[in-house]
């Protein structure tokens, strides 16, 4: 389980959200993918971006926040090496989805 800090992945993970994290050392992720990697700049943070460009024949990563104004990313420190990926988020657990969605699961179809 990983927290989320800040406002940079919202409004999918508003500060506070609780994600769990598939451990994949080194993955090479797809685009669009929200994965938690090291801060290249500052070994042992760690940061819950999206995939937002790929060079397979290089293994880099461009990571984004989806809510630009408020993300530290790769706008502000480059290319990620995919050796920096810790691993894939797959599932929010908290907060709950909205209770209009809850209340009707069909509109996830």
């Amino acid at each position: 389980m990983v927290l989320v800090e800040g406002r940079s992945m919202e409004p999918w993970l508003p500060d506070g959200s609780w994600v769990l994290m598939l451990p994949m050392p080194g993955h090479m992720p797809k685009l669009g993918q929200v994965v938690v990697a090291e801060h290249p700049l500052r070994p042992g943070f760690e940061l819950v971006k999206r995939v937002a460009a790929v060079s397979r024949s290089r293994r880099l990563l461009w990571l984004a926040g989806d809510n630009h104004g408020e993300s530290t990313d790769s706008d502000e420190f480059g290319p990620v090496a995919a050796a920096g990926v810790v691993g894939l988020v797959i599932l929010r657990v908290r907060p709950w989805p909205p209770a209009w969605l809850r209340a009707d699961p069909q509109r996830l179809r």
